[in-house]
């Protein structure tokens, strides 16, 4: 199981602030709101409670269309 540190806190706006700024996407609500979306789209095809910061990189990178 992978440690706290490199989980995804959806409820952290830092954290997808930080998501965002790594994928070089503008740090706005509408963002945060998309990632969040991203983010249970995922779980929900690995059948997860919980992601890695990996993970959702990857996901994210696949779908940088979506975001601002």
């Amino acid at each position: 199981m992978p440690s706290d540190h490199e989980l995804v806190n959806f409820s952290q706006d830092y954290e997808l602030n930080y998501v965002l700024n790594k994928v070089g996407k503008r740090q706005t609500e509408t963002n945060r709101a998309a990632l969040r979306k991203l983010g249970a789209e995922l779980k929900n095809q690995l059948g997860r409670a919980t992601l890695t910061h990996s993970q959702l990189y990857q996901h994210v990178k696949n779908r940088l269309a979506l975001l601002e």
